[in-house]
């Protein structure tokens, strides 16, 4: 019987006419450990974002734009629909009569999903049924174990501030709000305010945990202590409790306590058992987010080094690319293979930060393309590729994408590259107002596009941790995205990268890493960390302004500078010549 089939069984059996699957964990996480894969086990989906409404007799998943063509090719369609993710509200809003009954985990959707279904469904009789155990736990029989990794200390030389500083300073605010405690259940909030690391995330340094930060003395934190070596750290900040007794502390609370929840990032489960205990609740933003945002000195001085180590990686790859490969030898696989041995050789290497999207040819058209032995394609002349990867070291994450052509562009494939650097230099240039918002940045980076016709389905830029996730909120560069939509402060680390995909031909993508910094006490800037040339053979200068043309002159020159230390001579003679000026 296959999954879904399954699935639909206990519906049948449970009476439920409709159940919701989110593709995240306990903790809300995009990034995700194999056991919490619940989506991609009922659907064969692999993407990082995506939801299913199972109904008793069909099911639809819903994608967002960076997996749209990932999706035909790992769905079977006679048995899910696929939808794009902006109409999932929409189908969810036309249920009626005939489906009353609705089922989901509480622990894998946000109190603000579960708020919005509310709100909905308040004047109609459909039910929401929160399922105390998640079915596809049930039927899983090869379910992955929960991770066990240890945890690790993330050293005050690389963190700049104690965990001590940090607790005490999230107290402070939650004081001043009156708040008893806070439910802290977001992963890599949990590893900045302590000042630790672990591996229960592949390529995203976190351990699973939860933590509450009670508003004076120490805090509790909920976690397996097999994972625990340093006892004595933890038991200065924390009062130790097993990870399964998180639900049991809040039955037993005072009920005259006020109970901290961010109804973005804590799933409802929370909430239920704050309301069943008559917890007075106040919502209140992780305390985390923006501090972890805003990188103290010590940490931004550590994303530079980090990602000029990561540059010197990247840039003997495309020399290799371009110079020393045979066409007939060299595949998607072994090419990110050779990538990753460039990098494991850095001081400070921790990890790959997320799976390469190693991409040639058509494969490149697919924005978040992720490479199997199925799918590996050989390399082959005349070809556009793609290759986003980025690395963890303890001093700092890194992600950073080029494109390169393997021969010789076509005009077209020339005036779309041209286009999207237009919009990323237009982005690394920008001056703006501070507190301005990522959606009225994002603009700059499609117009160029915009004047043909053309776009990209996905943001243009997304916030980078410190030796945490590659994709850290709150801040973003995007189309409006409504409570998602956040203020670019001092100190963030952001992505910029545009591009442009033909839908079986070539895909294109150009991303750097910035800092966002004050200019002055009005104005802010966005300075570039990451060093590796932009293929030169892909540009069609008559379509650059003077202006982009020097931005490019004075980053390749700063590539130069920075990275032909690193190289051997041969290496360093010929970025000389792909960073000469235009």
């Amino acid at each position: 019987m296959l999954p879904i089939q399954q699935i639909q069984k206990w519906m049948h059996n449970k009476q439920t006419d409709v159940f919701i699957i989110n593709r995240t964990d306990e903790f809300l996480s995009e990034y995700i450990s194999p056991y919490a894969e619940r989506l991609k086990w009922v659907s064969g989906f692999s993407g990082s974002a995506g939801r299913a409404i199972i109904e008793k007799n069909k099911a639809y998943i819903f994608v967002d734009g960076r997996y749209t063509n990932q999706a035909e090719q790992e769905i079977d369609e006679t048995t899910f629909t696929i939808k794009h993710l902006k109409d999932y509200w929409r189908h969810l809003e036309l249920f009626n009569q005939d489906k009353k009954h609705v089922s989901l985990d509480p622990k894998h959707h946000s109190i603000i999903e579960i708020e919005k279904m509310q709100e909905i469904y308040l004047h109609s009789d459909v039910s929401l049924n929160f399922v105390k155990k998640n079915p596809i736990d049930l039927y899983w029989d090869d379910q992955p174990d929960y991770p066990k990794s240890l945890t690790f200390l993330h050293q005050e030389k690389f963190s700049g501030e104690s965990a001590i500083s940090k607790i005490t300073k999230i107290q402070d605010k939650l004081n001043s709000i009156f708040i008893d405690y806070f439910i802290l259940s977001s992963l890599d909030s949990i590893a900045w305010l302590l000042n630790i690391r672990g591996d229960d995330i592949k390529f995203t340094p976190l351990v699973c945990s939860y933590v509450i930060i009670s508003n004076k003395g120490k805090i509790h934190l909920f976690i397996d202590k097999l994972k625990i070596e340093n006892f004595e750290y933890f038991e200065t900040l924390t009062i130790i409790h097993p990870f399964e007794e998180v639900d049991n502390f809040l039955d037993n609370l005072d009920k005259h306590k006020v109970i901290g929840l961010d109804g973005k990032e804590c799933a409802y489960h929370f909430k239920n058992i704050c309301l069943v205990n008559g917890l007075a609740i106040n919502y209140f933003e992780n305390p985390c987010l923006y501090p972890k945002a805003q990188k103290n000195k010590v940490e931004l001085e550590g994303a530079r080094q980090a990602n000029l180590r990561d540059g010197v990686s990247v840039t003997k790859f495309l020399y290799w690319l371009k110079n020393k490969i045979s066409f007939k030898k060299i595949n998607e696989i072994n090419a990110a293979d050779y990538l990753l041995k460039l990098r494991e050789v850095n001081n400070l290497f921790h990890s790959p930060s997320f799976d390469t999207i190693s991409a040639i040819g058509p494969n490149a058209a697919l924005p978040h393309y992720r490479v199997t032995k199925k799918s590996n394609q050989q390399f082959d002349n005349n070809s556009i590729y793609l290759v986003d990867s980025g690395a963890q070291y303890l001093d700092g994450t890194t992600d950073i994408t080029r494109t390169v052509i393997l021969g010789k562009p076509s005009a077209e494939q020339k005036d779309r590259f041209t286009r999207v650097l237009k919009g990323h230099i237009a982005i690394a240039t920008h001056i703006f107002e501070k507190n301005t918002k990522g959606s009225s940045i994002d603009p700059l980076a499609r117009q160029s596009l915009a004047e043909i016709n053309c776009d990209y389905d996905h943001g243009t830029g997304h916030g980078i941790g410190n030796f945490l996730s590659v994709h850290e909120g709150p801040q973003r560069i995007a189309k409006f995205q409504g409570q998602s939509d956040s203020v670019i402060k001092n100190g963030m680390i952001i992505s910029n990268e545009p591009g442009f995909y033909k839908k079986g031909e070539y895909g294109i993508r150009i991303e750097n890493l910035l800092i966002s910094s004050f200019l002055n006490s009005e104005k802010m800037y966005f300075e570039t960390i990451s060093w590796a040339p932009i293929d030169i053979d892909l540009i069609e200068a008559t379509l650059l302004t003077t202006q982009e043309i020097h931005w490019l002159n004075s980053y390749h020159k700063k590539v130069y500078d920075k990275i032909s230390p690193s190289l051997d001579q041969e290496e360093k003679e010929w970025l000389m010549i792909v960073t000469s000026s235009l």
